[in-house]
């Protein structure tokens, strides 16, 4: 039996505890998924939130696998120069659906990721960057966002942030992912002109970007409030105020991570990480 019960969680016939127990008395079985947690537990499983993923082609993969292969030689320090950039959203209702998955710490399989479908509306979508010495300049995008906008981006929050921390254009390395916008002839130019080095990024790579987790950490601390914000007004305003309490300490650890990200990509052969 608790062969079985392994075996159908690594297959992903059961989803969770629960679908186990009720499939299991289909059975003839009756176990609770109490029973079924502690046994999971017990056999080396842990309960993770289902990383939202963009799907993989064997192109992707392999420019995922050659970017690892490039920088396992990077240590902490090396990281501690890249300026994490991405873009998010935040919701004034609810949350953006996160779904759990058992998994014992191999690779993850198809089942326990959860796809990403874009979309937008009726939230704010936000700009920042994640820096060694602490969170950056936050961005409230209005509208869509052309070369234009991104550069007016760059020259405000971006350069704030290196003028805040006392940095220099040209030790830094600025990452930001393969969107058109942002790889566009136009930016490249205005990067070359200002002399900050691009870090060339692989495509649909959140689980290598540490700035996904810190948005995890805002969106999460937006949820403690009591109360649901009257507008959109007072969202920018709680947003504004978790971004500028997260502190150092919580962005040198998610940086610290960077060697072990890079080395989870590379082993999964450019596949999916738990990152």
């Amino acid at each position: 039996m608790c062969r079985r019960i392994l075996r159908n969680f690594n297959s992903g016939n059961y989803k969770n505890a629960s679908d186990a127990t009720r499939k299991l008395l289909e059975d003839g079985e009756n176990i609770s998924a109490e029973t079924i947690g502690r046994f999971l537990k017990e056999s080396g499983y842990a309960a993770i939130h289902k990383p939202k993923v963009l799907p993989l082609t064997k192109h992707r993969m392999k420019e995922r696998y050659e970017f690892a292969r490039a920088h396992l030689s990077w240590t902490i320090d090396d990281w501690k120069k890249v300026i994490f950039s991405d873009e998010t959203k935040v919701n004034r209702i609810g949350s953006d659906g996160l779904q759990w998955t058992w998994t014992n710490g191999d690779k993850l399989k198809v089942f326990q990721v959860q796809h990403i479908i874009k979309h937008g509306g009726g939230s704010l979508i936000l700009w920042g960057c994640l820096t060694w010495y602490g969170v950056g300049y936050l961005s409230n995008i209005k509208g869509s966002v052309n070369s234009d906008f991104y550069i007016g981006i760059l020259e405000d929050e971006l350069m704030k942030t290196i003028d805040w921390y006392d940095l220099q254009n040209e030790d830094i390395v600025f990452q930001q992912d393969n969107a058109s916008t942002h790889t566009a002839k136009k930016i490249s130019k205005w990067l070359e002109n200002n002399n900050i080095t691009v870090l060339r990024w692989p495509p649909h790579s959140p689980d290598l970007n540490p700035i996904e987790n810190l948005w995890s950490i805002l969106k999460q601390r937006l949820l403690q409030y009591e109360k649901q914000p009257d507008g959109m007004l007072e969202l920018w305003s709680r947003t504004e105020n978790v971004w500028e309490s997260i502190t150092q300490n919580e962005c040198q650890k998610l940086i610290e991570s960077m060697p072990k990200r890079i080395k989870a990509v590379y082993n999964a052969k450019g596949g999916h990480t738990k990152y």
